[in-house]
């Protein structure tokens, strides 16, 4: 019998996929490999290794062969399989989105503890890129009772974050709004706190970033242009507008390197930076300002 019509089971499929991946230089080959099998035949992970005997259909190998070949081009596991996690909570993604990164999870993480100390007073947000909306999908979430306002500058980009807003359900405490911030700064209310991921990646560090990322992500959301700090600039040049008295503006920022002049530029514009946040492997990844003035 010709061994190509012969059905295979789980763990053939498993190993196959791995040794594939492991061949294109894909470095987390295997847990990879179990998540297009988990999702293709719809398993938990514990049921995938309960199930390595189970032989897997036609349609079923051709699905996973699909998605094992575009992961071998480098297109992020996240694109293929349409989702990702963050802060704990599932959220849809497409190229039209930057993938969300657990590096954030820190910047959200500290602007939930200001939003905390509120208590019973009902805060207002104000999301500048919201993308995906995994930032403020989060606060939402996680700070019940927040308004939440969030820009972005395509149409496109704010239906995936409506998407996720719904899967989360918490679509009623966030207003999208559609706006360039670098040409419209203006809003009709104002904020007790500022949070952005914004575009930071400058001609030298976009040119080094792995093929993966350039390739695949939206350059929109990682590019600001000529300036890296325009994002940062636009933001102190214009919160005097909405940011309320003792206001806080959280934003994340490229590492140690843009430290110093983002520093700058908020103190330039006087706000208080009382923080500078580091992520889990001790590099600056944002800074947390007050507005005292």
């Amino acid at each position: 019998m010709d061994d190509s019509l012969r059905v295979r089971t789980l763990i053939e499929i498993l190993k196959l996929s791995e040794n594939y991946l492991k061949s294109k230089g894909v470095q987390s080959a295997r847990i990879e490999s179990e998540w297009i099998l988990q999702n293709v035949l719809g398993l938990s992970r514990i049921d995938l290794y309960l199930n390595f005997d189970r032989p897997i259909s036609k349609d079923e190998v051709e699905k996973i062969r699909n998605y094992i070949s575009r992961r071998g081009k480098k297109e992020p596991i996240q694109y293929i399989l349409g989702k990702t996690e963050f802060m704990g909570l599932p959220f849809i993604v497409t190229p039209k989105v930057l993938i969300p990164r657990s590096d954030t999870e820190v910047i959200v993480e500290k602007a939930i503890e200001i939003l905390k100390q509120f208590k019973n007073r009902k805060t207002k947000v104000l999301d500048i890129g919201t993308g995906s909306g995994n930032i403020a999908i989060s606060i939402a979430k996680y700070c019940t009772g927040t308004q939440i306002t969030a820009i972005d500058i395509t149409l496109d980009i704010l239906k995936v974050a409506r998407e996720n807003a719904k899967l989360n359900k918490v679509e009623d405490s966030i207003r999208f709004i559609e706006k360039n911030f670098l040409k419209n700064s203006d809003l009709d209310e104002t904020f007790d706190l500022i949070i952005s991921n914004p575009p930071y990646i400058g001609n030298n560090h976009y040119e080094n970033l792995p093929e993966e990322i350039k390739q695949w992500e939206p350059k929109i959301a990682l590019y600001p242009g000529e300036d890296e700090l325009i994002f940062y600039k636009a933001i102190t040049n214009s919160y005097k507008k909405f940011l309320k008295h003792n206001g806080h503006i959280v934003v994340e920022i490229g590492g140690d390197y843009q430290l110093k002049n983002v520093k700058s530029i908020f103190e330039m514009a006087n706000l208080n930076v009382i923080e500078t946040i580091f992520d889990y492997t001790g590099e600056a990844r944002g800074i947390i300002a007050k507005n005292i003035g």
